[in-house]
């Protein structure tokens, strides 16, 4: 529950502009405080002229310490790092540095629902609001796949709830912010650079369960040894998942198991990927305090195909079951989403040369039926179905490799796209990379 803080005639200096830090000063400035904008870059035009329309002071182009002789809270940008001196000046100065969630949290008397790890993030939170959606109390998305927090807080109710994903460098700016329901997925190496080391990485992401009670739910991986480790201090109920049968949330014969419950046969669940599963799995835990109906939980779970171009479900073609996995530029991606199905695979994969070892795939390819090599890199994935004994197929184009991918399989089949490379051989972005393959499997005859 938010912890009321009256920032009227408060002095706030919010540090970075972009969609929150404009979102921040806007909120700031409608509570009454006396706020300055200062970026270390100068800020878009249009940028400047939201700014200069809501009357804040304005300072860019660097960070004098002088503004912090005024200062009695730091709202920043969760990318600005703690580094600068600017900011090392207002810790030792015992200033309070928020990011705009904070701020959010003090904003509104609605319930929140949090995920934090390092992948999994945007799948698991985009599931739970569709999860929410079925439920009498009305859901808002929030954060990086929503609106800023601090706008969708503004305009919600006690009683609502607020999903929200959250990274490492928004937790790291927490002060009073607690979740009903938190999930902690699970932590390998990232963004080192900003944090420092692991620990410092794993320490910034457990900030979620701090300020969580008793009565409040934390999710964490139980197979993660070092989310165990961390959260072995909450205070929260402490609920696992995984894949086998040792986690509150798990698989078992076949079957999405929340404690004793059959929720339903994980053949039938759209999200492809073992790591999917997992997703599913916490997001099942997250959701089951809020007494949703089963038939509304197992409608989603059927028709939700994921976030665009992360293993998302295309739909069923003449019997095979399409999944778009763009976004998978590197083997330890591809990796997982083939590791994921049990059906046999025709696999589209190839793009820009980058030289990578490709043979740790390998181990992840035992239900693939047939290589499609497309690309700079199409000769050596042909080779490397060689290598595993199927069949490889070299195309030069997308409309060659879905054409052949629908001629080399059956009904019962999956057709992945997983491309284990870059995109800039024939796309600007992954994202238009699985735009035009989504659409020529939705445009063409494949009877």
């Amino acid at each position: 529950m938010m912890e009321t803080i009256d920032l009227a005639g408060k002095r706030v200096l919010v540090l970075g502009t972009a969609k929150s830090g404009i979102a921040a000063a806007r909120h700031l400035k409608g509570l009454g405080a006396v706020v300055t904008v200062n970026d270390g870059r100068l800020p878009s035009k249009e940028d400047q002229e939201t700014l200069r329309a809501l009357g804040v002071k304005t300072v860019y182009e660097s960070h004098p310490a002088s503004l912090l002789d005024e200062a009695e809270l730091i709202v920043k940008n969760p990318g600005i790092p703690y580094s600068i001196p600017i900011l090392e000046e207002a810790v030792k100065r015992g200033i309070p540095v928020w990011t705009e969630v904070e701020l959010a949290f003090h904003a509104t008397e609605a319930d929140w629902i949090a995920i934090t790890g390092s992948n999994g993030k945007t799948t698991t939170t985009t599931l739970v609001h569709e999860l929410m959606k079925g439920g009498d109390r009305h859901v808002h998305l929030a954060g990086n796949i929503g609106f800023p927090a601090v706008e969708v807080a503004a305009n919600a109710k006690k009683g609502d709830v607020i999903v929200i994903e959250l990274s490492s460098f928004q937790l790291m700016g927490m002060d009073s912010f607690r979740p009903l329901s938190a999930a902690f997925l699970n932590l390998s190496p990232a963004h080192l650079d900003y944090h420092g080391d692991f620990e410092q990485y794993g320490e910034a992401k457990a900030r979620i369960f701090r300020n969580m009670e008793p009565t409040d739910r934390l999710v964490v991986n139980g197979k993660d040894e070092t989310v165990m480790r961390l959260s072995e201090s909450a205070k929260a109920e402490r609920v696992t998942f995984t894949r086998d049968q040792t986690g509150y949330a798990h698989l078992e014969d076949g079957m999405v198991m929340l404690g004793n419950e059959q929720i339903l046969p994980v053949h039938e669940i759209a999200l492809g990927g073992g790591h999917n599963h997992e997703n599913v799995l916490a997001a099942l835990a997250l959701v089951e305090p809020f007494a949703l109906p089963i038939g509304h939980i197992r409608q989603v779970l059927r028709t939700f195909g994921g976030v665009a171009h992360r293993t998302e479900y295309v739909g069923e073609f003449s019997g095979r079951k399409v999944y778009n996995d763009s976004k998978a530029t590197n083997n330890v991606a591809a990796e997982a989403a083939l590791s994921g199905f049990t059906s046999p695979i025709v696999w589209i994969c190839g793009g820009l040369e980058r030289g990578a070892d490709l043979s740790p795939l390998l181990q992840a390819m035992d239900h693939v039926k047939v290589v499609i090599g497309m690309g700079e890199t199409a000769e050596r994935f042909a080779g490397l179905a060689k290598k595993k004994g199927i069949p490889g197929v070299v195309v030069s184009t997308m409309e060659e490799a879905v054409q052949s991918a629908f001629e080399h399989s059956d009904a019962g089949d999956i057709i992945l796209l997983s491309p284990a490379s870059a995109s800039w051989d024939q796309y600007k972005t992954y994202e238009e990379r699985g735009e035009h393959f989504v659409r020529l499997v939705k445009e063409e005859d494949h009877s």
